[in-house]
């Protein structure tokens, strides 16, 4: 069975990610939710990038083994973000990011059909650090240039936050510079893996920055989608010097395009004025659900 052309189960997993499943209530429908999504993605780009004499039913089972792993590692680092807002403490911004990584980093193995403790990639803002650990270790740098555009973007129109963004791990500004309708208030915004926080809307919020928090993992919980693209890549490579070299820069981070596709789909149609029109919204209703103090 031959899978030179995946599309169709691509888009019954976003299917799947749009699902009724997306009303999180509780903790227990958030990490069924986040455990399938990692399983899921992972199981189909391990049988996309299977080589030719692997076993299909194998492959995809260990993709999907180790993608529930993974997804489970990135439900627990959204608990621990939310611990911020809960004990108002920012200390917990590092072990969240930490967490997360490594969440996302098996999932990305399972995707890449790669044994989970190959690479270990550590995201901060538009920087991706990565660990190669399969024959001896290897530290690589690399740019994720959706991101880099989208801080920079971000940075031009607000003031940046050094101290707060050692913290938290991420990338902060200050500034009221998001939308263009000024009669929208917003405490917080993710733009990327940026976080904006408005100083004008009740000064220093723990809730805002562990909403927003929430946010930029959100983002990274699409990386996955960019090991779809691993053979053409190395096709490209091999063909080209100049992309060989542009590749050691930069990690694409095409997820962008699906994750802020779906976000807006998550609002199409709803009041964003009201809270239960807001809150429609899954990637919104994620967000509170882990950075509420209640």
């Amino acid at each position: 069975m031959k899978f030179r052309y995946p599309l169709f189960i691509l888009l019954l997993a976003l299917a799947f990610s749009s699902s009724p499943i997306r009303a999180q209530s509780n903790y227990t429908e958030a990490a069924i939710y986040n455990i399938g999504i990692g399983s899921i993605f992972s199981g189909i780009g391990a049988v996309i990038n299977k080589k030719p004499e692997e076993k299909f039913g194998r492959v995809l089972f260990k993709g999907m083994a180790q993608g529930a792993l993974g997804g489970y590692l990135v439900f627990e680092s959204k608990v621990i973000a939310g611990r911020i807002a809960k004990d108002r403490d920012l200390t917990y911004g590092w072990p969240a990011k930490f967490v997360n990584s490594a969440g996302t980093s098996i999932i990305e193995n399972a995707a890449s059909n790669r044994n989970f403790w190959e690479q270990w990639n550590l995201n901060i803002g538009f920087n991706r650090i990565e660990f190669h650990t399969r024959d001896r270790l290897q530290v690589k740098y690399r740019i994720q240039p959706v991101a880099f555009l989208l801080t920079a973007y971000t940075a031009v129109q607000n003031k940046f936050k050094p101290g707060l963004s050692i913290r938290v791990g991420e990338f902060v500004f200050s500034g009221n510079n998001y939308y263009n309708n000024k009669n929208i208030s917003f405490r917080g915004a993710a733009i990327g893996t940026a976080i904006i926080l408005n100083p004008e809307t009740g000064g220093f919020n723990y809730n805002t920055v562990s909403h927003e928090m929430i946010h930029v993992f959100q983002y990274h919980d699409f990386n996955v989608l960019n090991t779809y693209m691993n053979k053409p890549l190395q096709e490209f490579s091999e063909s080209s010097g100049f992309f060989k070299e542009m590749n050691k820069i930069f990690h694409y981070d095409m997820n962008i395009f699906i994750f802020a596709g779906l976000y807006k789909m998550e609002h199409f149609g709803d009041d964003l004025q009201t809270f239960d029109g807001y809150y429609s919204n899954y990637f919104e209703r994620e967000a509170y659900l882990f950075s509420s103090d209640n």
